[in-house]
């Protein structure tokens, strides 16, 4: 047999929404934090990617200078030295590319995840909006039996009736705006669910 269902459930759950938008909120100020720090950091991977590059350029004038002199027998440059120095040179301007694609996924992923978090405000606001226009509805309809009770003229019942009726399209209004925030944060959600995986497949080339 099910529970019976009150109004007191009602106005715990309204409750309950409002304590939800609190922790909402809370974790979208904790994930701005990371989302800095995030930016931050690939920052500062592109200042350590531009030294790199700089390093290999000076990498590229001193084989140049090797590859001469090593064309004299005499000189003490060893085709061995050579060889090391390509090398370096063709591993360094590998790593700088992918680094560089592997800064642009943490870039796309923080960005997208700063509209996230303006999302998950956006959803909090309307959440509680919900909250409070439910706990009006609950209220107001508990003040209409009350009344019916206490048997007031009907003419005052109608108002109160009518009261409660706008009360619940206002209600109404603030759950639809609610579902459409709901909307559009799962989708901004699966957006960087996606990102995540580009970052991930960029993480494994850099590995």
């Amino acid at each position: 047999m099910s529970p019976i269902i009150t109004h007191e459930d009602e106005l715990e759950l309204a409750n309950m929404e409002k304590a939800l938008v609190s922790q909402i909120k809370k974790l979208a100020k904790t994930q701005t934090t990371l989302i800095d720090s995030q930016k931050k950091y690939a920052d500062n991977l592109r200042k350590v990617n531009l030294t790199r590059d700089m390093v290999n350029r000076t990498f590229r004038d001193v084989l140049k200078q090797m590859q001469t002199l090593v064309r004299e027998r005499r000189s003490n440059i060893k085709d061995e030295e050579v060889k090391y120095f390509q090398e370096i040179i063709h591993k360094n301007d590998e790593y700088i590319v992918i680094n560089n694609k592997y800064i642009d996924s943490i870039k796309d992923l923080a960005v997208k995840k700063d509209y996230l978090v303006e999302k998950k405000y956006e959803f909090a606001a309307a959440l509680s909006e919900v909250a409070s226009k439910r706990s009006v509805v609950i209220k107001k309809a508990l003040s209409v039996e009350k009344k019916k009770n206490d048997l007031i003229e009907g003419e005052k019942i109608k108002i109160l009736e009518s009261e409660l009726n706008d009360s619940q399209r206002d209600f109404d209004r603030a759950r639809d705006v609610l579902i459409k925030k709901i909307n559009q944060f799962l989708q901004v959600k699966n957006e960087v669910d996606d990102l995540w995986v580009n970052l991930k497949n960029a993480v494994n080339k850099t590995s």
